[in-house]
């Protein structure tokens, strides 16, 4: 199944033309960016992770302003520019930051550099210039070409946009690093692949898009339609449904709850055009600028939120035009949630078993590898459901960890389980757990999604493992929640 959030990759094939005569990138454009960055802990939600230095590039697009990765500034304490080779640190602000582009403006003195041209849309084997300097600061060039141009996932969610893939000479090795088409800006690197020397470039149409937008504030940000889509090719399927035979339309499996779609569209009903625009059997479109792609394009890329569109269903084997109103993404309203601003997570710890929420921040702080190091089936819901809900408020509640205690023996390897029922309840969320540990005066029966028995806790021994749990494992709190009543003895802090 392809969904509307996470397409699959689907790169294009290309004609290399002869090499012509480049233009030299401005490096007087491009300064380094040294972010001091500290967040909560997403496994220990009572802790703050170390603080961690990252650095890339960013690149100066109007006097005072620069645009750098979303993903670079990410949690920032502290965000410093540095002319390359220079000594000197000038301390930016971040003006605005969008996981959702993976887009971020800087506000700080740009004297003595100067705005970089945005490029013009380009075509796949069009030829590049690359810019990042070393540690002397001394510029490194280096050449490439546009291999690929597709709406693909970014890097490490599941959010999906317009990106370039080109293959380069130059081994990169910071984010932002600039990327420049006969001498105007093309994109920014958000990822390189040492062993293909591929890099992945967020495009210069979009950033422009970014920049614009938060010159005309308030921030719009990126439009998501609300809906989750498959291809339509089968031709039996497609006769069932009594479509016209010209491999037109895409099957909606759901709408999100919420969202305008919801009260618009239907499972089950055919996308046939979209805001004008013909959609193939297979999710594709005609763009004007960069050709084949991906209805995603459509939505995120040429459209804001509040913007209202036409769009052309097939519904009971007839066309029915409908008006459907694009909206914002909003991460409060994900089954899994982001999380990229790196809030203290809601949780709670009774007899030693943590509860909370899945978020996404939680299963990428595995690492690399956080796919084949985490549970496959939260893996799987991250996946597949993120941004669906079945109704509005529905979370993963998780029984994370066990920390041991004696009133917990025999629980002690449990880790990332799914919680259907506490105390014989069924919980939507984690605000459902905690009126049910408030109701009870304690959680003392689990019911998990995979465990074939239920995990019990002796309730006249729960106070005292609470307090012991607190006090050998340090936790000052044993509970947060957002807007909290005052904590009483069952819940008081340990000092």
């Amino acid at each position: 199944m392809r969904r509307l959030f996470a397409p699959l990759f689907s790169a294009l094939a290309i004609a290399i033309p002869a090499p012509a005569q480049t233009v030299s990138p401005p490096h007087q454009s491009v300064v380094e960016v040294i972010v001091t960055a500290q967040r909560f802990d997403p496994a220990v939600p009572w802790k703050k992770s170390k603080q961690e230095t990252r650095a890339g590039y960013a690149v100066v697009v109007a006097e005072g302003r620069l645009i750098t990765t979303e993903d670079l500034v990410r949690n920032a304490m502290l965000v410093e520019l540095r002319h390359p080779g220079g000594a000197t640190k000038i301390t930016a602000s971040v003006v605005e930051a969008d996981p959702r582009m993976n887009a971020a403006l800087l506000a700080a003195p740009t004297a003595g550099l100067t705005p970089v041209e945005w490029a013009d849309p380009v075509k796949p084997g069009a030829r590049i210039q690359l810019v990042q300097f070393d540690e002397a600061g001394q510029r490194q060039n280096g050449e490439g070409r546009i291999t690929g141009i597709e709406v693909a996932a970014l890097p490490s969610s599941v959010h999906s946009l317009l990106t370039f893939q080109a293959l380069t000479d130059l081994k990169l090795d910071r984010v932002g690093a600039p990327a420049f088409h006969e001498g105007r800006l093309i994109g920014l690197v958000m990822q390189y692949d040492e062993a293909s020397q591929t890099s992945v470039v967020l495009p210069a149409a979009l950033l422009k898009r970014f920049v614009e937008d938060v010159g005309h504030p308030p921030y719009r940000g990126v439009a998501v339609a609300g809906l989750m889509w498959t291809p339509l090719i089968e031709p039996v399927k497609r006769h069932y449904l009594g479509l016209p035979n010209d491999d037109r339309g895409v099957l909606i499996l759901r709408t999100i709850p919420g969202s305008s779609a919801s009260g618009v569209m239907q499972a089950g009903d055919v996308i046939l055009t979209w805001d004008g625009t013909p959609i193939d059997s297979q999710g594709y479109y005609t763009d004007p600028d960069f050709g084949r792609l991906l209805l995603v394009h459509q939505i995120s890329g040429r459209r804001h939120p509040g913007d209202t569109i036409e769009v052309t269903l097939w519904r009971n084997h007839k066309s029915e035009t409908v008006q459907l109103k694009l909206d914002a993404y909003d991460d409060s309203r994900a089954l899994i949630p982001l999380n990229t601003e790196g809030e203290q997570a809601e949780y709670l710890v009774e007899g030693g078993l943590i509860f909370r929420e899945l978020s996404a921040d939680y299963l990428l702080a595995r690492g690399p590898q956080w796919m084949i190091q985490s549970n496959a089936r939260l893996v799987t819901l991250y996946l597949t459901r993120a941004l669906a809900p079945e109704k509005p408020g529905d979370r993963i509640v998780i029984l994370s960890v066990v920390l041991p205690d004696p009133i917990n023996v025999g629980y002690q390897e449990i880790r990332d389980e799914v919680i259907l029922r506490v105390n014989g309840t069924p919980v939507a969320n984690l605000k459902e757990l905690f009126a049910i540990r408030d109701r009870d005066k304690g959680i003392t029966r689990i019911s998990t999604q995979t465990l074939g028995v239920d995990l019990v806790l002796e309730k006249t021994s729960l106070d005292e493992a609470n307090r012991r749990v607190a006090s050998i494992y340090r936790i000052p709190n044993l509970e947060h929640r957002k807007s909290s009543p005052p904590a009483g003895p069952h819940r008081a802090a340990i000092k």
